[in-house]
């Protein structure tokens, strides 16, 4: 009986064991679920339960705490921290107002160096030319500079640069160029000019070679006249080199053939301005070129009689493809050789074509025994004295003539780069449709780089030789587009500086640069106190407007009104 009990009793609890759950175990089970991933969320405590889990307030009151401290601390941090660096009024420094901004000086009385003043200062330069070389800037509370002991009256220099260019860029040579172009008016008499001081890289598009000026490439210009209808004419080649062709006269013929050899028939001179002619060099006039005995009889035995006569043109061709090598004219008793642009000239002669009876000009070939015997040996024929700065090319018709057939390339410009290995200035000639830079019209002033500008001496005269003393006033040129003459101490007259070896070392030169710039004090003291000044020609220098001088004691001198 017992055995049959229990075993009914077994079966009983194995079939509550198994039996399925209900609705309620299942809630019961989501609920339990539930509250274990909210708590694990909520970083609960250990019992792994939501009502463990941290409350709101717990988490803010915390934060407003610490925020509250902080606060508070900057607040201290305010009142104790010092409203103005240590040492600004130590005379070192030019102290500017953090909220005004207005610039400041601290000067002690000479006799009584523990009685300073505050001196407002117009702009950055006075304000650095009153004090040593090594200032510095100092930002200042206002209130503090208000509650100052002693206050003077406002000093400096009118209209004295405000913005000065580093060390590194005054430093820096720049590239130069002058543009004139036609003004607006009924057949341009009038030009309209710019200036430019740029950086290499801004400078590119002047040494585009669709726009440079190259062998047997020339302009045409007209200087301004008295009379006002135009002066001079000129021819201007590659090398920024200007040869004078005279005055036109149209009852000239010989002047107006002159003119129509180089040009063509249609080419009109441009007008530009004289300081635009004064960057060029000056080479020699151009003139229809002459030989002794002209039109006379030669004493050569040439092969052909009609060819023994005084100014008849020869060619010699040594090529095997036919193409002439030299030309010639016939001479007394010689050949003379000639350059393309000499055969030009003498082609465009009325004079030559009597020689021919009036004929159309030709050109004989010589054989290699006329050549031998009449011309000279190769490579040192016989020339006939003419300038030597005359081109070599045959010039093209102007770049920069406005007809329909040769474009508008009016806008020309006279380039300087500096100093070649003979310290002679660097020139190129350009010439397009628009100024090589962006330019304000109507702008007064140069047009420089932004964020740069030079620190240089305006040559007076040539360079002369490596080594030789250069004269002329040192001037600070800035992105305003003046130039201020950094005056030398105890003298506003031009000083010279020592033009150095071209085989020294920069640190070779040291010494005599430092002679250079012995006393000049306020080169010193705008910063530039190691900077060599560039050379820059006075034709140059004067293109660009001057402002007032900079020396110590102008930025001295109070300003009352």
């Amino acid at each position: 009986m017992r055995g049959g009990r229990r075993g009914e009793r077994g079966d009983s609890d194995r079939w509550e064991t198994t039996r399925m759950a209900s609705r309620r175990d299942e809630l019961n089970a989501y609920t339990f679920a539930r509250r274990r991933t909210v708590g694990a969320f909520l970083q609960p405590a250990g019992g792994g339960n939501d009502e463990d889990a941290p409350r709101p307030v717990r988490a803010v009151v915390p934060s407003l705490v610490m925020a509250a401290l902080v606060v508070a601390g900057f607040g201290m941090w305010g009142l104790i921290k010092p409203a103005a660096p240590k040492g600004w009024d130590d005379g070192r420094s030019i102290v500017v107002g953090k909220e005004s901004t207005t610039r400041y000086v601290v000067l002690a009385n000479p006799d009584k160096p523990d009685e300073k003043t505050l001196y407002p200062v117009l702009n950055m330069a006075s304000a650095k030319l009153v004090l040593d070389a090594d200032s510095k800037v100092t930002f200042v509370e206002d209130k503090v500079l208000d509650r100052y002991g002693r206050h003077g009256a406002t000093i400096g220099i009118p209209y004295a640069p405000d913005k000065l260019p580093p060390a590194g860029e005054a430093g820096q040579a720049k590239v130069w160029t002058v543009c004139d172009r036609p003004g607006d008016d009924t057949g341009h008499t009038t030009v309209n000019q710019a200036v430019f001081v740029l950086t290499d890289a801004q400078a590119a598009p002047l040494r585009n070679p669709h726009f440079r000026l190259s062998r047997g490439n020339a302009l045409y210009v007209q200087a301004p006249g008295p009379d006002g209808k135009g002066g001079d004419e000129y021819l201007v080649d590659a090398t920024g080199t200007k040869h004078s062709l005279g005055r036109a006269d149209p009852h000239d013929k010989v002047a107006s053939s002159l003119r129509v050899g180089l040009f063509g028939t249609q080419a009109a001179p441009q007008r530009v301005t004289q300081q635009w002619l004064d960057t060029l060099a000056d080479g020699e006039a151009v003139t229809f070129p002459k030989v002794a005995g002209f039109k006379g009889g030669s004493s050569m035995g040439l092969a052909h009689q009609e060819d023994r006569r005084v100014g008849r043109l020869m060619s010699f061709d040594s090529n095997s493809d036919g193409t002439p090598e030299s030309y010639y004219v016939v001479g007394e008793d010689r050949l003379y050789r000639l350059s393309d642009f000499e055969l030009q000239l003498f082609q465009s002669n009325p004079a030559t074509l009597e020689v021919y009876g009036d004929q159309r000009i030709t050109i004989s070939p010589l054989t290699s025994a006329e050549h031998a015997q009449y011309a000279g040996p190769v490579g040192q024929e016989n020339r006939l004295p003419l300038p030597s700065d005359w081109p070599q090319s045959r010039p093209d018709q102007a770049v920069n003539r406005t007809d329909s057939e040769g474009g508008t390339r009016s806008v020309v410009c006279s380039t300087f780069e500096g100093l070649d290995e003979k310290s002679n200035p660097r020139r190129s000639v350009w010439a397009s449709t628009a100024f090589p830079a962006s330019a304000t019209n109507g702008s007064a002033s140069a047009h420089v780089t932004p964020g740069t500008g030079l620190l240089y001496r305006a040559m007076e005269g040539a360079a002369g030789a490596a080594g030789s003393e250069v004269s002329g006033s040192v001037f600070l040129l800035t992105e305003t587009g003046l130039r201020y003459r950094v005056v030398a101490n105890g003298d506003s007259a031009a000083k010279s500086s020592v033009l150095p070896e071209r085989s020294q070392s920069p640190d070779a030169s040291d010494g005599q640069q430092a002679q250079a710039q012995q006393g000049n004090d306020a080169q010193a003291r705008l910063g530039y106190k190691d900077i060599r000044p560039s050379l820059v020609p006075k034709a140059w220098s004067d293109l660009v407007p001057a402002g007032p001088n900079l020396d110590t004691k102008s930025a001295l001198q109070p300003q009352t009104s």
